[in-house]
């Protein structure tokens, strides 16, 4: 499958994102993780991707084997909602390849999903974003260890509500889920662990356009984004969702290398991608 269309390097500082789990931040959660190894790793390729919910079963399918296919290595899904993601990638890819961190009901409807054979899990976790009158969303976030290597990275997956500039209502719901997404951040910074946030955040990542959008509220917590270090896309925008599909991470500890757009395929977003290095 094609990757992107248009790779640009970037520069931004370095990252490392570990260490012990911390108590209380997800439900029903794993082991504790060992510390930081020292090891430089190779790139990390990490997409992010909405599969829309009202796509039928087989365009789904296809479309979550477009970014397993893609050369990713962790990946962030949004609205897959009952669809079994781990399944599927199974039965589409090559069997066993990928694990998947979605949990069972409502929380489920985002998945993150990462190369087995490169990485093991050794926490993983969800919080609630927030729980609007129709529908609830969920953080979803896993540490992740290189097999060869030791070194750990902690990806949170994430879907704010749209059209929160107009709505009123679905604004509140914004401001929510900022609140719940820097109560997590803070957290497992706590732990010494520095994530990557992936997914549709539903306001521009490259701007800051509101006080409460994501530029500004990443960078109180001394992150940026992929968009703020250049245009993903070629075409300036991920196609429908502009540029709101993308990553949150922090300058001083990770280096981004490279990141594109895939072909939308399926979706109404075009999938993100970016390259980084820790260390």
């Amino acid at each position: 499958m094609a990757k992107s269309g248009g790779t640009r390097a970037a520069t931004g500082l370095l990252a490392a994102a570990l260490l012990a789990a911390p108590a209380g931040l997800q439900h029903g959660a794993s082991a504790a993780a060992p510390p930081e190894a020292a090891t430089a790793a190779e790139p990390v390729r990490l997409v992010t991707a909405n599969v829309p919910f009202t796509l039928a079963g087989a365009k789904a399918r296809a479309q979550l084997r477009h970014v397993a296919t893609s050369g990713a290595h962790v990946a962030t899904f949004q609205e897959v909602r009952t669809r079994k993601v781990g399944r599927v990638l199974d039965r589409e890819t090559s069997p066993g390849k990928w694990a998947v961190h979605q949990p069972a009901g409502a929380a489920g409807a985002s998945a993150v999903a990462w190369d087995k054979e490169r990485f093991a899990a050794v926490d993983k976790g969800s919080r609630l974003a927030f729980r609007g009158p129709d529908y609830s969303r969920h953080l979803l976030w896993v540490t992740l260890r290189e097999r060869s290597g030791g070194q750990q990275y902690t990806v949170i997956g994430l879907h704010y509500p749209p059209n929160a500039s107009k709505d009123p209502k679905m604004r509140e719901l914004y401001r929510t889920m900022n609140a719940n997404y820097r109560a997590l951040v803070g957290d497992l910074k706590k732990q010494g662990r520095h994530p990557v946030a992936g997914g549709d955040w539903n306001n521009p990542l490259d701007v800051p356009r509101e006080p409460w959008g994501p530029v500004q509220v990443n960078k109180k917590l001394s992150m940026t984004t992929n968009w703020q270090q250049g245009t993903a896309c070629k075409s300036g925008s991920s196609a429908r969702g502009g540029r709101i599909d993308g990553f949150a991470y922090a300058a001083a500890r990770y280096r981004l290398q490279q990141q594109g757009c895939m072909k939308r395929l399926h979706s109404d977003h075009r999938p993100v991608w970016m390259t980084f290095t820790a260390g």
